[in-house]
């Protein structure tokens, strides 16, 4: 029979009326927490029986601490004589449970229940309020990017998952201050009653947003397509596993050996950044080995579907055509330029354009309003002129075979720069020589089923 059992419940940190509810019904199932720990807590097996818990927190004290802190001691002591028992302790909280059916509450004061959750939250808030800025540039950004640029905003896995992990992290902690803060508001309305009001947090939130980000992880593994990236990232996830853990183990171990607070913080600390150190920098010459090598650019095994030397003629051998390609189940975007290699003498005309595949219908029109405002917000910087006068005019799309053509007008002159449209499928070209009819076509031809 198993006699002993770990469980990981992130409670918010002001919720002791949801941890002491929860030691409560566990009690009831036979087991009874002894050990408080970063990896969770520790339960041991004993008869099912109906206890009171107490969840206190000291801010005086250290995760450091070998021991309970001669305040924390003289607290045990006067719950010991109430008939409150020590459960467990780790750094700022203690644990206390009860075996009487109506034991003498530990707190009867509710403004002095406040001011210790308090006491926490001054330490606990900052880190929020840093998480809310860090959420908040990242998902918003992102979000922005969604609405003014869908195209860079989804071909790039990467952005997606760090987009939705800063949206989580902002929700997360946004939500949870709220809870807060209402629950203090209310309390000290309560208190001046001569009442407790109940704290009630957010880890069911908690486990919706960790689940959230474990999808997004998978889906990054599952659409980047680059070589080496799966490979790097999965040795980073490696490195913090590891240094999270040797940090914990390195902590209990000077515990147990009744280290002091102060040098059990400077031996983990000292572990910490070596191991850092030493993991990250092996990460980070993995990575430069694998730019140098090319295994993070699937560039080199797409070739473009559409080169300047298809349209003018020559040897594509003076040309330097370069392909930037990104894929997601929303979009893919192909970015091709061709100009003149650096080792011709001859100064051919180049071209460039992007090549997008929309798989989702409904972000057809604002892949399509990218491309088209791109153009004008560049063309409108480099002339100085009012974005009115710089502007995409429908022309015939016969030539091209496409649906739907639409070339750049400069102040009444049109320019080299066409959009192409046809259905799931958007193009952007420049090319640097005016292009003919039978270019046009071959030009669409190509394009068209790449």
């Amino acid at each position: 029979m198993k006699t002993t059992r770990r469980e990981f419940i992130p409670f918010s940190f002001y919720d002791h009326t949801g941890m002491e509810k929860h030691l409560e019904k566990m009690a009831r199932k036979g087991w009874m927490v002894e050990e408080l720990s970063n990896l969770g807590w520790k339960y041991r097996a004993i008869e099912p029986q109906r206890l009171h818990f107490y969840v206190s927190f000291d801010t005086r004290a250290s995760q450091f601490e070998p021991e309970p802190t001669e305040e924390q001691a003289t607290f045990q002591e006067f719950c010991a004589r109430s008939g409150w028992k020590l459960a467990a302790f780790s750094g700022q909280m203690q644990i206390f449970y009860n075996e009487e059916e109506d034991p003498l509450p530990i707190q009867t004061d509710p403004e002095m229940e406040i001011r210790m959750v308090g006491k926490l939250a001054r330490r606990v808030v900052p880190l929020y309020i840093v998480f809310l800025v860090l959420g908040f540039l990242l998902g918003g950004g992102w979000c922005v990017s969604l609405v003014n640029t869908p195209i860079k905003a989804l071909t790039t896995p990467g952005g997606v998952l760090m987009g939705l992990y800063g949206l989580c992290l902002f929700l997360y902690g946004a939500v949870d201050l709220i809870v807060y803060y209402t629950w203090r508001r209310r309390a000290l309305a309560a208190a001046q009653r001569g009442e407790f009001l109940p704290t009630k947090g957010c880890h069911k939130l908690f486990y919706i947003v960790m689940a959230v980000m474990a999808l997004g992880l998978v889906y990054w593994f599952a659409v980047e397509n680059r070589p080496g990236m799966r490979f790097l990232a999965g040795g980073m996830l490696l490195a913090y596993v590891v240094i999270f853990l040797a940090m914990n183990g390195t902590k209990r171990t000077m515990k147990r050996r009744k280290a002091s607070a102060g040098l059990n913080r400077g031996v983990t600390m000292g572990v910490d950044v070596i191991l850092a150190m030493v993991l990250m920098g092996g990460v980070t010459w993995l990575f430069f080995q694998g730019v140098q090598h090319g295994v993070f650019s699937i560039a080199e095994q797409i070739e473009a579907p559409l080169s300047a030397s298809d349209l003018i003629g020559v040897d594509e051998e003076k040309y330097l055509t370069t392909v930037s390609v990104d894929m997601t189940p929303f979009l893919d975007r192909r970015e091709v330029r061709c100009r003149t290699g650096f080792d011709q003498e001859e100064l051919l005309p180049g071209m460039e354009y992007t090549l997008v595949n929309v798989h989702v219908p409904w972000i057809y029109n604002a892949c399509f309003r990218e491309l088209c405002r791109d153009t004008v917000v560049q063309a409108a910087s480099h002339t100085r002129e009012m974005l009115t006068t710089v502007q995409y005019e429908p022309v015939d799309p016969a030539p091209w075979g496409a649906e739907e053509a639409y070339q750049f007008n400069l102040e009444g002159e049109f320019q080299q720069k066409y959009v192409l449209c046809w259905p799931e499928k958007i193009v952007q070209l420049e090319a640097d020589w005016d292009l003919t009819a039978e270019q046009m076509a071959v030009v669409g031809e190509k394009l068209k089923s790449a």
